[in-house]
């Protein structure tokens, strides 16, 4: 998957599709789901090097107005201008810990996404200055 951005840019959203893959107990899915902790990674693909360290990911509904009985989630990152001063190739990560339902303080599991392709966020170089003085 490819996620392009402007340099200094902090939209668009990055959102990506939280795959139920059988590889955890899908009958509590949900129920681990609102009990987790999302982050979101990037690292450079030429030197390795992070970027963006485990900062806050959200997990949402993907249509939360529909009543349907399957419910497919999204996880989303926000970018800061920070994260994106800097053009490049970068390699993404959301990292989503799941707790345990009985004790809380618990892992019950992770989740790394994406899982069946690597995510990459090209940061285009810009030729506005966004800073206002």
């Amino acid at each position: 998957m490819i996620f392009s951005i402007r340099q200094n840019s902090t939209l668009p959203v990055l959102k990506m599709k939280v795959l139920k893959d059988g590889r955890n107990d899908f009958r509590h899915f949900e129920e681990l789901l609102e009990n987790s902790v999302a982050t979101f990674a990037m690292k450079d693909e030429e030197n390795g090097v992070y970027k963006v360290a485990n900062k806050e990911a959200k997990i949402v509904l993907e249509k939360p107005c529909e009543e349907t009985s399957e419910k497919n989630y999204i996880v989303t990152y926000q970018f800061s201008s920070e994260d994106t001063n800097k053009p490049g190739i970068f390699l993404g990560e959301f990292k989503i810990t799941l707790f345990d339902l009985t004790d809380p303080t618990k892992v019950y599991g992770e989740l790394i996404t994406p899982i069946q392709e690597q995510l990459y966020i090209h940061i285009l170089d810009s030729f506005v200055k966004t800073d206002i003085v």
